[in-house]
């Protein structure tokens, strides 16, 4: 549960890329900008990138990007929505209600499926790796998003 003193801060269609050390919203937040209130969504993102100003400090739950997301060659497509496997996984709801009906990149990979279309992976957990098969911004904000529920690390105040 990062602490952020300043910076900036996006939401999931606001964002353009993902680098090291930026932090995942994985829980709705409310935060100062502008001098207003605005709730922010699972999968918004706090970094130098982002347009909106953070006006004051706040707690977020929210998990900070490393490298432990490995994208898999994919070599099928299928189209559909997302497939949720587990319900306590509030982000892939708010990326199912965003990506709606579209096609996927997916290809057989090895670990447990949280994550499909059609019952074909797009991400997936094989032990401490997380797997993803489609490289859009909004399922890399989905993968490294996962970590905050399989992990009992600490995080860093920001």
């Amino acid at each position: 549960m990062p602490y952020i003193l300043n910076g900036r801060i996006c939401k999931p269609n606001e964002v353009k890329r993902v680098e090291r050390g930026d932090i995942v919203i994985v829980k709705p937040v409310s935060v100062l900008v502008n001098g207003r209130y605005m709730v922010f969504p699972p999968l918004s993102l706090v970094s130098d990138q982002c347009p909106h100003v953070i006006g004051s400090s706040v707690w977020v739950d929210g998990v900070s990007v490393a490298e432990d997301v490995d994208i898999v060659t994919s070599t099928e497509e299928v189209e559909g929505e997302l497939e949720v496997l587990s319900h306590e996984f509030l982000p892939a709801f708010v990326a199912k209600r965003i990506l709606g009906t579209t096609k996927f990149k997916t290809s057989k990979v090895e670990g447990i499926p949280i994550v499909t279309v059609k019952s074909k992976p797009i991400i997936s957990l094989k032990g401490t790796r997380i797997l993803l098969t489609d490289s859009r911004t909004t399922l890399l904000l989905l993968s490294h998003s996962l970590k905050y529920y399989t992990s009992s690390q600490d995080y860093l105040f920001v």
